[in-house]
């Protein structure tokens, strides 16, 4: 080569560039996938967020829904108080609340943060409550936080309504 001449890019400077790359396709991949199947928009559910939310509190509730149609009626009127919970939230919680909802929609990214390939509306009662249990005793801080947020979540909504606490037995609050 004569001494004007650029030397050929060495391997490690090709698997640099080759990896970095690879890392922001994937990277904006998920990032899009996110955007796309996030949770709330404009303060209602997305169909892939009420996927999410219905797959929990079917995992965290199951012991106290009744079976069939009322239980379908149960969840529908849930998904609606959790619409309603999240738009008397400050901004700040509704977009925690929408990133952990994204996060919990898109396959790739609820794989690798909880372990759950399937979707939640084609994952059993059995399967969630599963994932459920991994989440809440992962060692990592990623499953702990997304359990900690969805399980406060539902119970905050669904025991917030008097119309639900006689599926727990609770009979209310005790006149004084």
């Amino acid at each position: 080569m004569s001494a004007g001449q650029d030397s050929p890019a060495s391997p490690k400077r090709r698997w640099f560039l080759k990896t970095a790359v690879a890392i922001g396709v994937v990277g904006g991949a998920l990032g899009g996938g996110m955007w796309w199947n996030r949770g709330f928009d404009k303060g209602r559910l997305t169909p892939a967020g009420e996927k999410v939310f219905r797959g929990v509190a079917r995992g965290v509730l199951a012991q106290m829904l009744p079976a069939g149609v009322e239980r379908d009626r149960i969840l529908n009127e849930h998904m609606q108080d959790l619409e309603r919970l999240y738009n008397n939230l400050p901004s700040a919680k509704r977009d925690q609340i929408n990133l952990v909802a994204s996060l919990l929609a898109n396959a790739p990214t609820r794989y690798l943060a909880v372990g759950l390939w399937t979707s939640w509306d084609e994952a059993s009662d059995e399967q969630i409550q599963q994932v459920l249990r991994s989440m809440q005793m992962s060692e990592h801080l990623v499953p702990n936080v997304l359990f900690s947020a969805v399980r406060a979540l539902t119970t905050l909504c669904f025991f917030s309504q008097p119309t639900h606490w006689n599926l727990t037995g609770y009979p209310g609050p005790m006149s004084i």
